[in-house]
């Protein structure tokens, strides 16, 4: 019996140790636990990304010795934490009284409760209309249509062929070649478009759409959970109208405007969805991956000016189906003639205009459109200064003055008050972040500027240190990446040194592989930006080209003590990654010394020093 009563001691300890963990880790986010009761729960160890859904939680309300109203559950995307909302005090308490340390959710391990003040706001409101040029027609076939047409697909025939890495696929007419969002003219397909689909163009008549025969299908087989990145179908290869018929399931798809205008589309089975002109070639669409989609309703908002009609995505969710699309294509060649050059492969940049149209254009749509956005979000994942930086910092003597250049979040600047630091940023999302920091730090580590690095307005060989970390490799061109070297050579007094560090294209000797990953070519999406293609790199794998677009995973963002999440969650970062040597010579074509070179986990980085003249 003693023995059998140490081990539950011991048992309630661990279950103590790990709950006060999981309190000291969602505190580190923002999110501040506590005993005090209220009507709000938070769930530490059970979350979408540990598979909790709402069959979990109502298997835990039906088993309390009294009927309570069902708790509303908020699981953000990729979170191993949950929160209940319940409509009483009373309610929570019985629940987390039954509960809490008790009961076990998916795996062995029991779920932790904790109370909260506040939970995450995550009704969002849409104030963009749909893309112009984007329609859809519902019920557009009868169910019973529906159920012949998904029958003419054999999915066991051939599968291994046509099974993609989130979805098995068939091709009609010519292949769709999703690394480069195109077909090949001259390799059609002994299998041409089913004639049982020629009722879809009768019918498409009939709703005053005269749009002909297209010659090629993609069908695509989505099971719950699978999606599609954002993309834009290739201009050239494609005529101006495509068309896709939803089987199944319904889903939210996701529409996103090069200018930042998110707009999420309801399209339901059996549905009918026409993409011309601005849809066509001026926007992108892809489908979260996910089990679910958010509920999305249509309300007026009633100001003093007007009533406006928006869209809210709620809290509340469906969970999906399986679901197969079919796309429709009318493939042409020759190159695109549209208005629409942003995002058009038919664009050939010059030499004259690269570097003011193209590569500016491409580093707001994809660098500094998408740190503003990221700010908070990027600033909880950096907490901890570089050791390389640390060591270069801790050799800069007495009296210096010492700018960052590019600081973000300001983690690398050091608790000194003996040097003289200037945190200087593009972004002003980073730079609140920074000036945050630094203000609860005693506010007197630093000197926040809004500072470009292109066109830095400070004065000539005024500082005597420079770091810049991880900033050279978001410019588009060879001739940006070197105008910001020499604005490091500019700012510096002769004899002054700088640290540089950009990302290395050779990950193999860092922690940023998993070593289980490895890149899909298969599944490669490029996005073009005025004619320039770049391939979207896949997470955690190798790099395969130097100019990529990096994704970013937006989660939750601290704005004003409230939690808040937005759908937009998918952001494109553009990369240059660099070869072994690259950096150096960029230094070395400007009056510095290198005393060092060096690799350090998955970072090409230089010491410099200015030569005095």
């Amino acid at each position: 019996m003693e023995q059998s009563s140490s081990k539950m001691d011991d048992e309630k300890k661990t279950e103590r140790k790990r709950k006060r963990f999981a309190a000291r880790l969602l505190n580190s986010k923002g999110i501040l636990c506590t005993d005090l009761r209220g009507p709000n729960i938070i769930l530490c160890n059970a979350g979408q990304a540990t598979g909790l859904d709402k069959k979990s939680i109502l298997k835990l309300v039906s088993s309390l010795p009294c009927k309570i109203e069902i708790p509303k559950l908020i699981a953000e995307k990729g979170e191993t934490y949950s929160f209940l909302v319940f409509n009483s005090t009373e309610s929570s308490s019985l629940f987390y009284d039954v509960h809490n340390g008790k009961s076990k959710i998916g795996e062995n391990t029991p779920v932790y409760m904790y109370f909260v003040e506040t939970v995450p706001n995550t009704e969002v409101i849409c104030n963009h209309p749909k893309p112009r040029g984007l329609r859809i027609i519902e019920d557009f076939i009868t169910s019973e249509e529906e159920k012949e047409l998904i029958t003419l697909f054999d999915w066991a025939e051939n599968i291994e062929s046509s099974n993609l890495k989130n979805r098995l696929v068939k091709h009609y007419g010519y292949e769709f070649r999703y690394g480069s969002n195109d077909v090949d003219l001259d390799s059609p397909l002994p299998e041409k478009i089913p004639e049982e689909f020629n009722i879809l163009w009768k019918r498409l008549r009939q709703h005053d759409w005269d749009l002909g025969k297209p010659d090629q299908l993609t069908v695509n087989k989505y099971s719950p959970g699978h999606g599609i990145p954002m993309h834009v179908d290739k201009h050239s290869p494609f005529g101006d109208t495509i068309l896709s018929l939803s089987l199944g399931s319904s889903i939210v798809m996701d529409w996103k405007h090069h200018d930042s205008k998110y707009v999420p589309v309801v399209v339901k089975g059996r549905s009918m969805l026409i993409m011309q002109g601005e849809a066509r070639y001026d926007w992108q669409h892809g489908i979260q991956s996910r089990t679910w989609d958010p509920v999305i309703e249509d309300r007026t908002i009633v100001s003093e000016n007007c009533e406006k009609l928006v869209k809210v995505i709620t809290s509340e969710t469906v969970e999906r189906q399986v679901r197969i699309s079919l796309t429709f294509r009318w493939t042409k060649s020759g190159p695109c003639e549209c208005e629409y050059k942003t995002m058009c492969d038919s664009v050939t940049p010059s030499s004259e205009n690269i570097e003011d149209t193209v590569a500016t254009n491409l580093e707001e749509l994809h660098v500094h459109q998408v740190y503003e956005r990221i700010a908070g979000h990027f600033s909880r994942t950096r907490h901890k200064p570089w050791p390389r930086v640390v060591e270069f910092m801790r050799n800069v003597p007495t009296g210096s003055v010492v700018l960052d250049l590019g600081c973000g979040n300001g983690k690398n600047i050091l608790p000194r008050t003996d040097i003289l630091q200037i945190a200087g940023e593009r972004s002003e999302g980073l730079l609140r972040e920074c000036r945050q920091r630094v203000e609860e730090a005693g506010g007197v580590w630093a000197q926040c500027v809004r500072v470009d690095a292109l066109h830095a307005a400070l004065a000539d060989e005024c500082v005597d240190y420079v770091i810049c970390v991880a900033v050279l490799h978001h410019f588009s061109s060879a001739k940006r990446r070197q105008k910001a070297v020499a604005t490091i050579w500019r700012l510096l007094r002769p004899g002054g040194k700088a640290l540089i560090t950009v990302w290395a294209k050779d990950q193999t000797k860092s922690n940023y592989l998993c070593k289980n990953r490895a890149p899909n070519a298969t599944e490669e999406q490029c996005v073009t930006i005025s004619g320039v293609s770049l391939p979207v790199h896949e997470n955690r794998t190798q790099f395969q080209h130097n100019d990529v677009l990096v994704p970013w995973k937006l989660r939750q963002v601290k704005e004003n003590k409230t939690l808040t999440d937005t759908p937009q969650d998918t952001l494109l970062r553009f990369y240059h990654v660099f070869e072994e040597g690259e950096l150096e010579e960029l230094c070395k074509k400007l009056p510095f010394t290198v005393e060092q070179s060096f690799y350090d986990e998955g970072n090409w980085c230089v010491a410099v020093e200015k030569i005095k003249s």
